[in-house]
C-alpha cells in the first residue's frame, strides 16, 4: 500500500533559510517534470507538474528542473505518492540560467529565423558576385580598360563578333543569376516576416527557470510520485456569450463560452484545465480597523483658521466691487468619480465555482486565445420596443427575463444574434439568481418614428410685484407599426430638475406611465401598446417659471 506524504505551503525566505545539508554521501537524483493539470484564474493559473522517479534507500536530494522563473514562491506545494515510506527533509528554490529560451517554441521559431538569415546571406552574397561579373565585362566592352587585358579591342577584327557574344551571354546569364536570386530573397524576406510576427506572438526572451530541491529519506529503495504545484501570473480567463432571440417566439438562448489566454513562459500540452471563479490574491486578509477619536478643534487654531477665511472673504468682497461688469456665478463643478472596472466576485456552494474543460487543452504560452463551450441556456424573455426619441429616432427592439440559474451571471462581453443574424455587441453586468436581465438586440426597421419639437414658448407672469418667467416646451412622437401583430412599446425622455426652490417644473400633455426611472430624478417613461398596421401619437411636454431677475442655467 502507497504512503502518500504532504507539505504545507513554504515561503522561499523560509525555505532557503532552514534548509538541511545533505551529507556527502546523500545520492543526486533529477526528475523531469510535466504539466499534468491548470487550474485557470481570472487574473492567474494554478500550474500542477508531476514527476515519477526511483529513489535508493536512505537520503537523496532530489531536483526538479525547469519550473517557470516568475512563479509565485509563497505558493509553492509539494505532494507525492509511495510505496515506501519516504519523508521530507526540506525543499528550497534556486534560480538556474539557461544559454537558450526557456519555451520551446520560441527557441524553434529563433532557430527557424537564424538559418533562413544565413541563406538570405548566401543569396545576398549570390547578387553581389553577379553584380561584379557585370561590372568587369561592362569594362571589357567599354573600349577603356587598361592594357593588361580587359578590352576587346586589343583582339583582332574578325574575333570582335566573338567576343560581342561572349560578352552578351555572359551579361544575360549575369542578369538573369541576379533576377532569380532577387525573387528567391524575396520569398525568403516573407517567410522570415511571417516568423518574426510569430516570434512577437510568443517571445518572452527569458533564459532562466526555477529549479525546486527536495531533501527526502527513504526506509527502502522504491519509486516516488510527486506532485509539484505552484501559483503563476500572466494568464487567466473571461467569460463570453453568444444571446439568440427568436423575435417570433420570445426564446432567448444564452451560450456560456469561456476565454483563455496565458503568457506565463511555459506550454501547456495536451493538459486537464479546470476553469475557477476563485481570485487568489495576496492580500487576502480583512483590514483591520483601528479607534477613530474626535474632539474639539483648539481654540488658537480656530481663530487662526476664522481669521484666514475672513481675509478671503474680504478679497472677494474687493473683487466683486471692483468688477466693471456684473458677472453670473458660474455653475457649482460637480465631482467627477473615477470609472471603476467591474470586476466579477461569484460566491457558490464552496464559495467558488469551477468548470472542467471536457477535453485535453494544448495552449502556448503567447498572445493566442481559445474558447471552450461552459453551457447553454434557454430563458422565456419579454419582448418590448423601445426609443428615446430627442435623442435617437431609431426604435430598438429590446428584451428581458429574470436570471434563474443556480449560478450567478458572470460580467462579460455578450455577441447579439436576432434570428441567427449578428446584430451588435453588449456588455453583461453581474446577476444573482432572481435579477432581471435587459438586452437590446438593434433597430426594429418596421416601426417609423417622427419625432417634433413645438417652438420654444417664453413669457412672464405676475404684475409688478413677483413678475415671473415662463419657458413652455412641447414634443409630439409619431409612431407607426407596420409589423402585423402588436408589441409593447417605451418612450424614455427626461426633464428638468430643478434645484431651487424659486424654480418650478410643471409637466404638460400626456402623463408619463412612470417617473424617475432607475432612481433617476427626472427621467420618464411612457407605455403603449403599438396595435399591428396601426399609429400611435404621444404629446408631452413641460413649463419652467421662475423669477424675472434670475437666470437660470442648464435650460
Amino acid at each position: 500500500m502507497q504512503a502518500p506524504f504532504s507539505l504545507n505551503k513554504i515561503t522561499l525566505g523560509m525555505l532557503l533559510a532552514s534548509a538541511i545539508l545533505s551529507p556527502l554521501s546523500a545520492a543526486e537524483l533529477t526528475a523531469s517534470s510535466k504539466i499534468d493539470a491548470v487550474t485557470v484564474f481570472p487574473g492567474s493559473a494554478k500550474v500542477s507538474r508531476v514527476a515519477t522517479i526511483q529513489v535508493p534507500a536512505g537520503e537523496s536530494t532530489l531536483e526538479i528542473k525547469d519550473l517557470p522563473i516568475n512563479l509565485v514562491n509563497t505558493s509553492l506545494r509539494v505532494n507525492g505518492e509511495s510505496d515506501t515510506n519516504i519523508s521530507l527533509g526540506s525543499v528550497s528554490l534556486k534560480r538556474e540560467v539557461n544559454k537558450d529560451v526557456v519555451l520551446k517554441n520560441e527557441l524553434d521559431i529563433r532557430n527557424k529565423i537564424e538559418v533562413l538569415s544565413e541563406q538570405r546571406k548566401g543569396l545576398e552574397d549570390t547578387i553581389n558576385r553577379a553584380k561584379a561579373q557585370l561590372q568587369y565585362i561592362n569594362a571589357m566592352g567599354s573600349g577603356n580598360a587598361s592594357k593588361n587585358g580587359s578590352s576587346y579591342l586589343q583582339l583582332p577584327m574578325e574575333k570582335w563578333q566573338e567576343a560581342w557574344q561572349t560578352l552578351g551571354a555572359a551579361t544575360e546569364k549575369a542578369q538573369s543569376d541576379i533576377r532569380q536570386t532577387e525573387l528567391q530573397l524575396k520569398q525568403l524576406d516573407v517567410e522570415i516576416t511571417k516568423l518574426q510576427t510569430e516570434l512577437r506572438g510568443v517571445a518572452s526572451n527569458q533564459k532562466s527557470t526555477r529549479v525546486a530541491t527536495l531533501t527526502i529519506n527513504a526506509e527502502q529503495a522504491g519509486e516516488l510520485s510527486v506532485q509539484v504545484s505552484y501559483i503563476i501570473n500572466g494568464a487567466g480567463w473571461s467569460p463570453v456569450y453568444d444571446a439568440d432571440l427568436n423575435t417570433e417566439t420570445g426564446n432567448l438562448s444564452i451560450k456560456t463560452q469561456a476565454e483563455i489566454f496565458q503568457r506565463t513562459g511555459e506550454d501547456w500540452i495536451n493538459t486537464n484545465v479546470t476553469l475557477s471563479t476563485l481570485r487568489p490574491s495576496q492580500s487576502s486578509q480583512l483590514i483591520e480597523l483601528q479607534s477613530w477619536s474626535i474632539d474639539f478643534m483648539d481654540d488658537r487654531l480656530m481663530k487662526s483658521r476664522g481669521m484666514a477665511m475672513n481675509s478671503m472673504a474680504m478679497s472677494a468682497d474687493v473683487m466683486e466691487e471692483s468688477a466693471p461688469i456684473a458677472m453670473m456665478k458660474p455653475a457649482p463643478r460637480v465631482a467627477r468619480k473615477r470609472v471603476q472596472t467591474e470586476q466579477s466576485t461569484l460566491v457558490f456552494a464552496d464559495f467558488s465555482a469551477d468548470y472542467k474543460v471536457p477535453s485535453l487543452v494544448s495552449l502556448d504560452s503567447g498572445n493566442q486565445k481559445r474558447r471552450f463551450l461552459l453551457s447553454t441556456s434557454d430563458f422565456d424573455s419579454s419582448i418590448v420596443l423601445a426609443s428615446t426619441p430627442r435623442l435617437d429616432p431609431r426604435v430598438l427592439l429590446t428584451t428581458s427575463f429574470t436570471y434563474n440559474s443556480p449560478t450567478p451571471l458572470l460580467a462579460g462581453t455578450a455577441s447579439l444574434y436576432r434570428d441567427g443574424n449578428f446584430v451588435g455587441s453588449s456588455r453583461l453586468s453581474q446577476k444573482q439568481a432572481g435579477e432581471k436581465v435587459q438586452l437590446s438586440f438593434g433597430e426594429d426597421d418596421k416601426v417609423k418614428l417622427t419625432f417634433q419639437p413645438n417652438p420654444d414658448s417664453k413669457s412672464n407672469d405676475g404684475v409688478f410685484f413677483g413678475k415671473r418667467k415662463v419657458v413652455d416646451r412641447g414634443y409630439q412622437i409619431t409612431l407607426n407599426n407596420q409589423h402585423d401583430k402588436a408589441y409593447p412599446l417605451h418612450i424614455f425622455d427626461n426633464v428638468p430638475v430643478a434645484s431651487h426652490d424659486d424654480i418650478k417644473v410643471t409637466l404638460t400633455g400626456d402623463a408619463p406611465t412612470d417617473k424617475d426611472i432607475d432612481d433617476k430624478k427626472g427621467v420618464l417613461r411612457w407605455e403603449r401598446s403599438l396595435k399591428g398596421n396601426s399609429e400611435t401619437r404621444i404629446k408631452y411636454g413641460y413649463t419652467v417659471t421662475y423669477p424675472e431677475d434670475k437666470s437660470v442655467l442648464g435650460l
